[in-house]
């Protein structure tokens, strides 16, 4: 009997320390990963990777084909579901997207130490894109909030993530 108390006893330590060990090892994953988001988010170039649409009554619904915005310090392209097609174009359509040069981006840090970001683009694109509100969390989770005239707004859940967009270089961009 008292070696089966031993073993017992044994096990639970050895349950105790690989718990604790786990547990290390989520913390510095978690650690690891916002050190990751803070340094994509502070050089201004990353990629909004849309998981999830908020519809207009408040349901949700997971994106098949996903969608995403890039974002750079001279460039935003913008790649998600109903986001720029034409008037009249069949809902099954595929987005052409949009890509601007001209906006105006001010980030200011979150409460939760986190980001929000407000983007608003300028010139042609003002028509499409009133607004664009992304608030980040430091693990990298991210709800965006497409605001758009005369139209309901956008929203997505998703993360960010490192870029994968082509970026023109600086020199190149046309600012309109």
């Amino acid at each position: 009997m008292k070696s089966l108390g031993k073993l017992f006893f044994v096990s639970a330590l050895v349950l105790w320390g690989s718990d604790a060990v786990f547990a290390q090892s989520l913390k510095e994953d978690k650690v690891k990963k916002a050190t990751e988001v803070k340094n994509l988010v502070d050089g201004g170039r990353y990629t909004f990777e849309a998981s999830k649409k908020v519809m207009g009554n408040g349901d949700s619904r997971y994106l098949r084909h996903g969608g995403d915005m890039d974002v750079s310090k001279d460039t935003l392209i913008v790649y998600l579901p109903e986001e720029g097609k034409a008037p009249g174009t069949p809902v099954k359509a595929i987005n052409a997207g949009i890509t601007c040069t001209g906006f105006g981006y001010q980030m200011n840090d979150a409460v939760n130490g986190g980001w929000n970001i407000d983007i608003t683009p300028k010139g042609d694109h003002s028509t499409e894109i009133k607004e664009i509100t992304l608030l980040i969390s430091p693990e990298g989770y991210a709800t965006l909030d497409v605001m758009r005239p005369d139209k309901k707004s956008l929203i997505f859940y998703g993360y960010v993530k490192q870029h994968i967009a082509q970026f023109p270089p600086v020199s190149a961009a046309i600012v309109k």
